[in-house]
């Protein structure tokens, strides 16, 4: 299609006018001032939407950071951290202020401003006699709020696309009711439909994937000049997007990775403690180091997660052409379970076919660990678990299936959000992050997969579908 200037746009108007008659001279008028409005809500949504996703994401950085300065300075009792806090403290403020204005987000952000205030106000009380055990408690209960806020944003976003797409459906209907009144009418109308529709439906889904978090793909589209202008907002907020999203990776890597190296030695110590090495404990220093191993494998485990995490969110290197086996995935999985798994006496089936998938070997291995570890983890003892394969159209299906307490109904949806915790709690030392399924589940759909927890009679079900073209069956002889 021929590219079009705002001149072309005006001299189509004026053939129009020679065209037609007077009815159709009023039909297009207000086709132009629904056009006009139109392109000022288009404009103003996108503005709103990169405010929307900024806000929200910064909320959650600014809680984590405050946190991190109030932990700090109770075991400090440093005057400059408690400044440092109360700047992180007054950027909230500023913050929220703002999401304030969205009826959508109103309800979350008082809550949140009121949870936040008492907090201050018991630790501006009690400064350094203040519990830090509570404190992360309270910091957890925001850290909630501001997910539910990132969570409402979304849907004020597609309360905004919503109204776009409404509007431009209200545009196409007017424009072409005016092509009825008269005949020649038809050619002006349909033109006008193509040359305004083609712009605005290449940007909803453009802005359907910023609203999803996927910053790669640049934003350009081709029309009148208005529709370039939103196409431009929406991609200065998109490099703004990627770099924040590049710059929290390199975080989370960085300190992840800073962080494992004095942990390993905390729990080298912590184990010599607990196993009597460095000398013969009381049973009450036996109680304290046993608490210690325990939290410091939490730790790792958090650790771990967050890695994880931060590998779904990286999509520089995620999807190069890579491919694995699903026996040598599997056999890695168990390896890690081997203990837990002869623990409890449990019963293995696992699939007899065997796959060359391509897929990045390590995701793979973190979708079958966080289900595998599910199931052991929740398995009673003597239990069977149940691993099955299957190839279909190009389609591979895996099954993984418990004897387990099972989910709720109500509740098979919920599992998959990051930080839910089940009513039915695992028999095991070392409590879930609650990112596990929310991990799997981005990582299959990287792969434009889906997984599903089915219902059963017993335990859980979750059966995984991977449109992936280049699946082999393999043969061992």
């Amino acid at each position: 299609m021929a590219k079009y200037a705002p001149s072309s746009l005006k001299s189509l108007t004026l053939l129009g006018f020679a065209l037609v008659s007077l009815p159709l001279i009023l039909a297009l008028a207000m086709a132009l001032v629904r056009i006009d409005k139109l392109s000022n809500q288009g404009t103003l949504a996108i503005q709103q939407v990169s405010s929307l996703v900024y806000s929200t994401r910064q909320v959650g950085q600014l809680l984590s950071n405050m946190e991190r300065s109030a932990s700090q300075y109770l075991v400090l009792n440093d005057p400059a951290i408690w400044r440092g806090y109360l700047e992180l403290r007054n950027e909230l403020l500023l913050l929220t202020g703002d999401l304030d204005n969205e009826p959508e987000l109103q309800a979350g952000v008082r809550e949140l401003l009121r949870q936040e205030a008492e907090l201050h106000a018991a630790l501006s009380e009690q400064l350094v006699n203040f519990d830090i055990e509570l404190l992360q408690q309270k910091y957890d209960s925001l850290n909630e709020l501001g997910n539910d806020l990132y969570r409402l944003s979304r849907q004020a976003i597609d309360t905004k696309v919503s109204a776009l797409e409404q509007s431009a459906d209200q545009l196409r209907t007017t424009v072409l009711q005016s092509a009825l009144v008269i005949p020649a009418s038809l050619v002006i109308a349909l033109l006008f439909v193509r040359l305004l529709m083609r712009p605005i439906n290449q940007l909803k889904p453009q802005i359907s994937r910023l609203q999803e978090g996927n910053f790669e793909q640049k934003v350009s589209v081709e029309g009148v000049q208005e529709i370039q202008e939103m196409a431009q907002i929406l991609e200065a907020m998109r490099v703004q997007l990627l770099e924040l999203e590049e710059q929290k990776s390199h975080f989370i890597r960085h300190i992840s990775h800073e962080l494992k190296t004095p942990l390993a030695a905390i729990r080298e110590g912590a184990e010599l403690l607990y196993d009597g090495t460095a000398g013969t404990l009381n049973p009450s220093q036996q109680e304290v180091s046993g608490i210690i191993r325990s939290s410091v494998s939490r730790l790792q485990q958090l650790i771990e997660d967050l890695l994880n995490f931060n590998m779904v969110l990286d999509n520089s290197s995620s999807l190069k052409p890579q491919s694995c086996y699903l026996s040598h995935s599997l056999e890695r999985v168990l390896a890690d379970r081997a203990l837990e798994i002869q623990g409890k006496g449990l019963l293995l089936s696992l699939p007899r076919e065997d796959y060359r998938i391509p897929m990045h070997p390590e995701h793979l291995r973190v979708i079958l660990d966080n289900l595998l570890s599910n199931a052991v983890k929740f398995s009673p003892v003597e239990g069977k678990i149940t691993v099955c394969s299957e190839l279909r159209d190009q389609t591979l299906k895996l099954d993984i299936a418990d004897e387990g307490p099972g989910i709720p109904h109500d509740q098979h949806d919920l599992v998959f959000e990051p930080f839910f915790q089940g009513a039915v709690k695992a028999d095991a030392k070392i409590k879930g992050s609650g990112l596990g399924l929310t991990i799997t589940r981005e990582l299959v759909r990287k792969y434009n997969g889906q997984i599903l927890l089915k219902d059963s009679r017993r335990g859980c079900h979750f059966e995984i579908s991977l449109p992936l073209s280049g699946v082999e069956k393999i043969i061992h002889v």
